[in-house]
């Protein structure tokens, strides 16, 4: 008798979770189905932001890629503003900067670009754009990115070309 009872327990329990099974496939499966859908759509849009972002910036063949690169010196920080709002002393800070140009070698006016490029005149932008940061703020990656995007607009205006498609530092230490 009790293995009969036990058999209809375990008989009974296979039904439930078998019920419980199919309750499951047709109520959680259709909202499931929906997050799946939603997450495929977020991923699409967040891949198409990701592929524009890339289109800023030119694409050079690598055989036309060409570096011109200007030796290290030295660049003064601004003061911060705390220091000479309390009437501190401000502490100076410096940091050591070489720089390295991306150049394309397929461009009609590189020979041209070439030239007339030199370290010095290079130099003088990035300097102007690099006084206008403090300490703190240069330490910033996001900072020090922007900073390679002012000097390339800078030396693209200043010698009227987008021959100049990169600006990378060879060389970046603060003190």
């Amino acid at each position: 008798m009790k293995k009969n009872l036990i058999t209809v327990i375990i008989l009974a329990l296979c039904v439930v979770n078998l019920i419980l099974n199919v309750m499951l496939v047709f109520v959680c499966m259709p909202s499931a189905k929906k997050t799946n859908n939603l997450i495929t759509e977020i991923a699409s849009v967040l891949n198409l932001e990701l592929e524009s972002k890339g289109e800023d910036q030119p694409k050079v063949a690598l055989k036309d890629m060409q570096t011109y690169d200007v030796e290290a010196q030295v660049v003064n920080l601004k003061d911060s503003s705390d220091a000479t709002a309390d009437g501190e002393e401000a502490e100076s800070h410096y940091v050591q900067l070489g720089l390295t140009l991306g150049l394309d070698g397929s461009s009609k006016d590189y020979d041209d670009l070439n030239a007339v490029l030199s370290a010095g005149s290079v130099f003088d932008v990035a300097r102007n754009i690099i006084q206008n940061y403090t300490f703190e703020e240069i330490k910033s990656q996001e900072v020090q990115n922007d900073i390679k995007k002012q000097i390339l607009e800078g030396l693209q205006e200043k010698y009227g070309t987008q021959c100049i498609y990169s600006v990378s530092f060879s060389k970046f230490t603060v003190q």
